[in-house]
């Protein structure tokens, strides 16, 4: 479940702890993970602005608040890339924005994939249930229209 209201503040937190890493001349490979956390939470904002953090039901009730917040995690965002951007360029050794962009890519696809199959299999299943729901009150409707059907037919004899 993603919170939508603390992703600013994460991206916010993230990228600072980078920028001082990188700033105080921190190997590349200590710097890695970190990106992939940033490039995680970008993922988890586009899943929120698409509306598929939530469940079916929840879908049907968006607050401005929520909104709001999608906004300021994505302005957060570009804001926090650009300087990182520039930290990189420079402080970082040659070629490392380059490699944070690809392997940012990279983490970004493969988690915001993760994040879409778990809201499918959540739909999916969400799906069954309604059906399943469906079938048995059919069936008890059936079920009790004929029992009241025999009973009254009883009555008349």
């Amino acid at each position: 479940m993603i919170e939508v209201l603390a992703l600013a503040s994460a991206v916010s937190t993230i990228a600072g702890g980078i920028s001082s890493a990188i700033q105080a001349g921190k190997d590349v490979n200590s710097v890695m993970p970190a990106f992939g956390k940033l490039a995680d939470l970008e993922a988890q904002i586009g899943i929120a602005e698409s509306g598929k953090h939530k469940g079916p039901l929840g879908r049907l009730s968006a607050s401005q608040q929520e909104g709001f917040a999608i906004a300021s995690a994505k302005i957060a965002h570009k804001e926090a890339m650009d300087q990182l951007r520039s930290d990189c360029r420079l402080y970082g050794s040659p070629g490392l924005w380059e490699a944070v962009v690809h392997e940012t890519a990279k983490a970004r696809k493969r988690h915001k994939e993760a994040l879409e199959a778990q809201a499918a299999k959540r739909d999916r299943m969400f799906y069954f249930i309604t059906v399943s729901l469906a079938v048995l009150v059919f069936g008890l409707g059936t079920g009790g229209l004929f029992y009241g059907a025999a009973i009254l037919a009883d009555n008349k004899r």
